[in-house]
């Protein structure tokens, strides 16, 4: 029983450290038809949130243009709305506006 509790106190304990070292979520803007920054380099379990700054409609979508990763996809959204997406594993992710073709960037995640 004494062990069980012990164990318990443990998990509980290490549960509570994964989230001390939890990076904190990178903000990235849609502004004047571009990503800001285009390159962003974070390491893995980080949120990236994109923000829309144009008075039109963007997207962020995984790929380029005509070739879709499908890794992730905001559809279309507008003027101050945004989207999220937390990069799980390392590697180099492009991404473009499915409606403005020159818009593209980058996304670097390391380990």
């Amino acid at each position: 029983m004494k062990a069980a509790i012990i164990l318990c106190a443990l998990l509980a304990g290490l549960l509570c450290l994964g989230n001390v070292n939890a990076e904190e979520p990178v903000e990235a803007q849609i502004k004047l038809f571009q990503f800001k920054p285009q390159r962003i380099e974070i390491k893995a379990g980080t949120t990236v949130k994109w923000e829309n700054g144009d008075a039109i409609e963007h997207s962020v979508t995984s790929g380029v243009p005509g070739e879709p990763t499908r890794v992730f996809d905001s559809g279309f959204f507008t003027k101050g709305q945004s989207f999220e997406h937390t990069f799980t594993e390392p590697g180099t992710f492009t991404y473009y506006c499915m409606r403005h073709n020159s818009m593209r960037a980058t996304v670097v995640v390391a380990k």
